[in-house]
């Protein structure tokens, strides 16, 4: 560059160099960021405040267990038990057929009916049978009409036979007929009773004392053996059928009482091993047993149940109800340590006897404060103080 155009940029004696300017502009570009960034800093600590008084860590004061009703905490035994799945069913289950060919006139049961021992269920049209009966039985009249004649003819020969007037063939023959006479009648007379049976057959009645489960038949339909008609279980006659594992079955006795639960009524019921299947399901490794229900008044086929199998006894820890102190979904206890109580947050399981089993947060030997003792204590000391 001419020295006249750098004496006009930098009036000096001496001309500054362009690479020391170039250098300078960017220290400063870099350094003032840094620069506020640091006074940013001090400012958010309070070095610029005035008068401002520093906070500092304080006790917190602790509760003292003095008056307060405490409950030491000791491990109980308690009989345990598995659980092995299972589904109520029918005793006893009758599926109602039809032992004559006839079409259905009247149908006097549905679904979910209870049905009495002896109820009419199915009437049949019964015209043919009627016929048949009738038929036998003019039968019968007239069989007994040949063995009155038949035993007018032997009592008619056999003194003619005695005193030698007929010869023994004529006496012979007249012995056949009255014994053939005597097998007719006993035949037609069967006959007769098979048709009054068969009569007996268009009134279809209910086994026994039941609830109708499904009806498979209607109006008009034509009833044949080995057509279902109606499905109905016995009233009363339920069991769990459970699956049980292989390797529980040395706790399962014939005719021993078990504890059932049926889930869809929430509530536990006694019942009785009724049957053991002597057979293992290769698939699950598992065995059925069958126990006999003893409350079934609202029970029905099909349910959801659980057979409780009892297992060794355990030790526990449990508390009472009013140790609990509850917060949203936590669960706290306020725990006595050298007179002094804290809160602990705690797990819990089942109910037993009325108790809480403590999965965690307690162990043994540790006492806890019972809900409202210290409460009342401090209000008896200080009556100034509400407990709300």
């Amino acid at each position: 560059m001419p020295q006249e155009k750098l004496n006009v940029l930098f009036p000096t004696d001496k001309p500054v160099p362009a690479a020391r300017s170039h250098k300078f502009s960017r220290w400063v570009r870099v350094a003032f960021p840094i620069a506020m960034i640091v006074v940013l800093m001090l400012w958010v600590l309070g070095t610029f405040h005035r008068g401002v008084i520093q906070g500092e860590k304080l006790p917190v004061p602790e509760d003292s267990a003095a008056g307060a009703v405490t409950y030491k905490v000791e491990p109980r035994t308690v009989p345990t038990s598995t659980e092995a799945v299972g589904t109520v069913q029918a005793e006893q289950i009758a599926t109602i057929t039809s032992r004559v060919v006839a079409s259905i006139t009247e149908m006097r049961a549905s679904a979910g009916q209870q049905v009495a021992k002896g109820q009419t269920l199915v009437v049949l049209d019964d015209r043919d049978l009627h016929h048949r009966v009738e038929q036998a039985q003019e039968a019968v009249r007239s069989a007994e009409a040949t063995l009155e004649q038949a035993k007018s003819d032997y009592n008619r020969d056999k003194p003619l036979f005695e005193q030698q007037v007929i010869t023994p063939y004529d006496f012979e023959h007249t012995q056949t007929n009255l014994k053939t006479a005597e097998a007719n009648l006993n035949r037609l007379q069967q006959a007769q009773k098979e048709a009054d049976v068969s009569l007996s057959y268009a009134i279809i009645r209910s086994p026994f004392n039941g609830v109708v489960v499904d009806k498979q038949a209607d109006l008009g339909d034509l009833a044949a053996p080995g057509k279902p008609l109606l499905t109905l279980y016995e009233q009363g006659r339920l069991w769990l059928e459970a699956n049980v594992p292989e390797e529980l079955m040395s706790r399962v006795r014939l005719n021993e009482p078990m504890t059932v639960r049926i889930d869809a009524r929430e509530r536990e019921m006694q019942g009785r091993v009724a049957e053991i299947v002597p057979s293992s399901d290769p698939t699950s490794r598992t065995e059925i047993v069958r126990v006999h229900l003893t409350s079934t008044q609202d029970l029905v086929p099909g349910m959801f149940g659980r057979l409780m199998i009892p297992l060794a006894p355990v030790p526990v820890l449990t508390i009472p109800e009013s140790a609990l102190i509850r917060a949203g979904q936590l669960t706290m206890v306020e725990v006595v340590r050298q007179g002094a109580v804290e809160r602990r947050t705690v797990q819990l399981g089942r109910v037993i006897d009325g108790q809480y089993e403590v999965l965690s947060g307690l162990a043994a030997g540790e006492t806890v404060v019972l809900n409202g003792s210290r409460a009342a204590s401090a209000s008896a000391s200080d009556p100034a103080k509400k407990v709300l």
